[in-house]
């Protein structure tokens, strides 16, 4: 069944029963193939039948050295050994399909004319056959075609499951997941980007589509400690509605794993707008008050009556230092959220935990009715 090489079985099943299956006779064939390309989709396409991921692991080709050929050795995705990153303070949450498959191909050429022949060397696996394909990385790739429609449809602002839904549209038999499209957007994001670091490509970003932005350096370097950023499309609307400001700083969302301020303004029909942006090196006063101090410097028709937050202590202390006669209110949405991770903390069962969610809700509408009333009289 195997010919010069080993099966592990112990690599993927631990205390679990080794798993062996034999697809030698699946593979084995007398057809000779007028190119590589065509051995090599022919192996894939029944790999694909019988549940597996045929890819290239090893390619050589003949040199002026003795006994050298020119062969294509193929083998199953889940091959070889995983390897971790190199750069230990690199940490990601990611899994392996590797588990030693001792699965091997080899395609020749033909000592006559230019044909190609497949041979088994080993038709082993030691892994249970995929049941189905969809989300295996290697035949999820997008090909050069599909990467252009990608990019053009990223520069566009579509949605990635509308871009997943116009390339399975183009390939009925595309594997794609819409993981993989975020990742190929990364990607292609990260191609425009070039050598430039992430920051300095924010800066080109802002500088070339005329966006103000004020930003603060760490003392006696010339790293960024705060950035804040807005459009001028955005200062107009806020001189315009300038009477209430809602603000949430995160950082749990945040990839860079650092607060994100972000300050909405309301209009008079009671649309929502940006009005700008801010990267802060922590959730601290002076970090907010630095913040505060630029949103406030883009207003000049009027002053903020009413500046909505969640119960941010940081964040409410430093608007009433930029913003003392602005009225402070919490936000009605984190109040309620926060009731309910309280809740399920302390009440218990589940039960008891609706009924209290319930009580509270129509407590909540109570007020607000009782306030609506009090508005018109």
């Amino acid at each position: 069944m195997c010919d010069d090489v080993e099966p592990n079985f112990d690599a993927m099943n631990d205390g679990v029963e080794p798993v062996m299956i034999d697809l030698i006779d699946v593979f084995t064939t007398g057809m000779m193939f007028d190119t590589r390309d065509e051995l090599l989709k022919w192996a894939r396409n029944v790999g694909r039948e019988n549940g597996i991921v045929v890819v290239i692991f090893r390619s050589e080709t003949a040199t002026a050295r003795q006994r050298t050929k020119t062969k294509l050795i193929l083998g199953c995705e889940r091959s070889g050994k995983y390897r971790p990153w190199k750069n230990p303070n690199l940490t990601r949450s990611t899994w392996t399909r590797k588990c030693d498959c001792p699965f091997r191909l080899r395609g020749t050429r033909s000592s006559v004319g230019d044909g190609w022949y497949l041979h088994v060397i080993c038709g082993l696996h030691n892994h249970e056959l995929a049941k189905k394909l969809t989300g295996h990385s290697f035949l999820g790739r997008l090909s050069q075609d599909e990467k252009n429609v990608l990019g053009d449809m990223t520069k566009n602002f579509v949605k990635p499951k509308n871009i997943l839904m116009t390339l399975r549209d183009h390939n009925v038999e595309s594997l794609t997941t819409i993981k993989q499209v975020y990742n190929a957007r990364q990607a292609y994001r990260t191609s425009l980007r070039g050598n430039r670091t992430e920051m300095q490509h924010l800066l080109t970003l802002m500088k070339r589509d005329k966006y103000v932005y004020q930003y603060k350096k760490v003392d006696g370097s010339d790293e960024l400690r705060d950035i804040f950023w807005t459009h001028p499309d955005a200062i107009t609307l806020v001189n315009n509605f300038h009477i209430i400001l809602i603000m949430d700083s995160t950082y749990k969302t945040c990839r860079y794993r650092m607060p994100l301020l972000e300050i909405i303004g309301v209009t008079s029909t009671e649309m929502t707008f940006c009005v700008g942006f801010a990267y802060l090196q922590s959730e601290r006063v002076d970090n907010f008050t630095w913040a505060l101090q630029m949103v406030k410097e883009q207003i000049t028709s009027g002053e903020v009556e009413v500046i909505v937050t969640d119960r941010d202590l940081a964040l409410m202390n430093a608007v009433e230092n930029v913003f003392p006669k602005a009225v402070n209110l919490l936000c009605l949405f984190h109040i309620c959220k926060n009731v309910k991770v309280k809740c399920k903390m302390i009440v218990f069962p589940k039960k008891k935990q609706v009924q209290i969610m319930e009580a509270w809700e129509a407590l909540l509408q109570f007020v607000l009715l009782d306030a609506d009333v009090a508005k018109y009289h």
